[in-house]
């Protein structure tokens, strides 16, 4: 096995181009990377009703929910947290239905608020779904579609979100034109990719400026508590790894573990 200098391992670890020969390319992993998308799927049985007032009914094959007195356009009944790590982008936030009314229609929205549940933003910006129940900050099964479970898919790349977990909360809602079970709600996907930390202003190793190639990817895994440095203050870039200190650099990002 050849060595790798230890940037040129940082940035195979947090997922920056190495300047190296091409190597075969491998399909990213789905749990960890910087360039798969993931999807956290919050199903019916998470939601709960946003007013106590509110009804609560088991829907179709008991894998969706309605609500028999809750309804109306803007109206939204259910709610579910929704937990992704910080550092986390928002891409898709997808709405499962069952929808078998004409006119009305179910409704999803992403709530963003700040940390004491406040000065909230709904998501997506522009219209999910549908034109003919296009509504901002909303996505819906539309007005017309009437054929039992489906799904549509917004696109959250536009509004730019990344999970802060210690600045804000978010949550998910759905809701329905009319409250009978020809609306129901199934569940919300929301699709996301882990992204690598800013760097820091200030430099943790003094052979690491910011004007370094690897800077951002070797200052995450400092801040990781990963890598301490070579001692003297130093990172050491371009010194050859161990097989010994990979296994350490690895098993410390990944939090690998024995039962």
């Amino acid at each position: 096995m050849r060595s790798f200098r230890r940037a040129a391992l940082v940035a195979l670890i947090l997922g920056a181009a190495i300047p190296v020969a091409a190597q075969t390319p491998k399909r990213p992993p789905r749990t960890y990377g910087t360039t798969a998308v993931s999807y956290v799927s919050i199903p019916a049985e998470e939601f709960s009703p946003l007013d106590s007032s509110y009804s609560y009914t088991l829907g179709t094959y008991n894998t969706a929910r309605y609500s028999s007195n809750c309804g109306g356009a803007g109206v939204f009944c259910f709610g579910a947290p929704l937990h992704l790590p910080s550092g986390a982008k928002l891409v898709s936030l997808e709405l499962v239905f069952d929808d078998t009314n004409g006119i009305d229609f179910t409704t999803g929205t992403l709530v963003e608020c700040n940390a004491v549940g406040m000065s909230c933003s709904n998501h997506p910006t522009a219209p999910g779904g549908p034109p003919d129940c296009s509504v901002p900050g909303e996505i819906c099964s539309g007005a017309v579609f009437a054929s039992g479970r489906g799904s549509q898919v917004a696109d959250l790349t536009p509004d730019d979100l990344t999970i802060d977990n210690l600045n804000n909360s978010y949550r998910l809602w759905a809701g329905f034109t009319r409250g009978t079970s020809a609306e129901q709600i199934v569940g919300m996907i929301v699709g996301y990719v882990l992204q690598v930390s800013p760097p820091p202003v200030d430099p943790t190793f003094n052979d690491v400026p910011p004007a370094h190639p690897f800077y951002q990817y070797i200052e995450a895994l400092a801040a990781s508590g990963v890598t301490g440095g070579c001692g003297g203050g130093n990172y050491c870039p371009d010194s050859p790894i161990t097989r010994g200190q990979m296994a350490v650099f690895l098993a410390k990002a990944l939090g690998l573990q024995w039962p």
